[in-house]
């Protein structure tokens, strides 16, 4: 670890980590809700948002009713609250959902242009206006420790659409504007049908960079590729990076030809795809998370054919290599999981793509 003039802090991470043998963390499964069949409220549809009040109660929002279920610490159905509509309580498209210090959910609507807040009894309690119309889905916003609520609003700049974050007080008073780390390249496959009309789709296996806002109010950042993550203060300056070795997993024809299957409502439309623009190579990694006690979950990509969705590499705050946590289930990326220091709460899916919610814990 050192640190450069200015006051960046620079971390170069060994291929293995800190934890010596039996130190690992394990995670352990403790409850799953949800059903193949049936009509009761334990069969889940698609799962959009997470979140877990203060009761340890688990909010699931259904992404086709826009309602949540409610299920309480031991996984029982307890309530569904809100639903689809611009009513009082009702939402068009959520795009996430943040709970305050004093225990209230903000769910954050912005095709209703509007935060509607609940207490964790389901009671609607007032609505919040806020700029609408624009939805990124996860929600990159947020509560901070301080308490500022962050929500995002689109910023076109030259060539390119990118989005900042608008910084609330406690009153929901606009306070400043961040800009969130930008892109340098973008890898994509673009067809123009006309004048102001551009079709885009990502180019498979490219790397990118993704970011994430901390509990500080700042951003973790990474660079897929080349397995760096980078922390940048909300002014735009770097105060860390961090690096760490890792073996390249090549891209097979059959991945390819999958990949460029899945591109058919691209190629529908009118646009060309280039199968020698797709990476022999993965990227380092698939995307990253940041726990609710500063730790980063990294969920590399692996050399080996198993799934990807099992194994993340952890990093403590400070951006020091750890070691592999390996789950007993597929954790999706989508919605969200919950981080909390001793649990995670996510979606996983059964060989069938039957959705389920599960709880684990973490033992350090």
């Amino acid at each position: 670890m050192d640190t450069l003039p200015g006051g960046r802090v620079v971390v170069t991470n060994p291929a293995e980590g800190m934890w010596r043998a039996g130190e690992g963390w394990r995670v352990v499964e403790e409850i799953r809700i949800g059903a193949e069949d049936g009509d009761g409220p334990e069969v889940l549809g698609r799962i959009s948002a997470l979140m877990e009040d203060a009761g340890g109660r688990i909010w699931a929002l259904e992404s086709d009713d826009q309602q949540f279920k409610v299920f309480g610490s031991d996984g029982r159905f307890v309530r569904t609250v809100g639903r689809k509509g611009g009513g009082p309580g009702e939402m068009r498209q959520v795009a996430g959902v943040a709970e305050t210090s004093d225990g209230q959910l903000m769910v954050v609507d912005p095709q209703g242009a509007r935060v509607s807040v609940f207490d964790t009894a389901g009671i609607f309690l007032r609505s919040i206006p806020i700029s609408g119309g624009f939805v990124i889905i996860p929600w990159p916003g947020g509560i901070d420790s301080a308490g500022y609520f962050y929500h995002v609003v689109p910023q076109p700049t030259a060539g390119a659409f990118e989005f900042a974050l608008v910084r609330y007080d406690s009153e929901m008073t606009p306070l400043d504007t961040l800009i969130p780390p930008r892109r340098t390249a973008r890898h994509q496959f673009e067809h123009r049908s006309g004048p102001g009309n551009m079709l885009s789709a990502s180019v498979p296996f490219s790397p990118s960079m993704t970011w994430r806002l901390t509990r500080e109010g700042d951003f973790w950042f990474i660079h897929t590729g080349t397995y760096e993550l980078v922390r940048q203060s909300a002014r735009g300056d770097t105060i860390r990076s961090v690096s760490k070795p890792f073996r390249s997993v090549p891209v097979t024809g059959a991945e390819k030809d999958s990949a460029l299957a899945r591109l058919k409502w691209f190629t529908d439309q009118g646009g060309k795809v280039d199968r020698g623009r797709i990476p022999d190579v993965k990227p380092a990694v698939q995307g990253f998370q940041v726990a609710e006690d500063g730790h980063l979950w990294v969920n590399a990509v692996q050399p080996d054919t198993g799934s990807q969705r099992k194994v993340f590499e952890i990093f403590d705050p400070e951006g020091r290599f750890l070691g592999e946590v390996r789950f007993p289930f597929d954790l999706m990326s989508y919605p969200v999981p919950i981080l909390r220091r001793d649990r995670i709460i996510g979606v996983t899916q059964d060989d069938a793509g039957v959705p389920y919610i599960v709880r684990a814990r973490i033992e350090r």
